[in-house]
């Protein structure tokens, strides 16, 4: 969790950007998509969906692409709690953060 503005949140998609296809086009995540498919997951916090937040930064992938980097997290609750994002990994993974990402933290 960090602590945004005062309240404390919980990241529901971790760091996540754009990557180059084997035929070098550019494939960005849909993330209104993702965080729609999240919440039909998720209905104990489909009445709090503006307290959902995407934060974007520009970064270049080891293969020159130049794209943003993007993370989402909600206001914490008791109702998400013990959530750990690798639960609906399946929704994201392809484009999850490169391991370089991670360590030029």
């Amino acid at each position: 969790m960090t602590k945004a503005a005062g309240k404390k949140r919980s990241t529901i998609i971790p760091a996540i950007h754009g990557k180059l296809t084997y035929d070098r086009k550019v494939s960005e995540p849909d993330v209104a998509w993702i965080i729609e498919k999240w919440l039909e997951r998720h209905p104990e916090v489909n009445n709090r969906p503006s307290r959902i937040r995407a934060v974007r930064g520009q970064w270049t992938t080891a293969d020159g692409l130049k794209t943003e980097v993007i993370t989402v997290s909600i206001v914490a609750g008791d109702d998400i709690a013990e959530y750990d994002p690798e639960e609906d990994v399946d929704l994201y993974e392809y484009w999850k953060a490169e391991a370089r990402y991670w360590e030029a933290g």
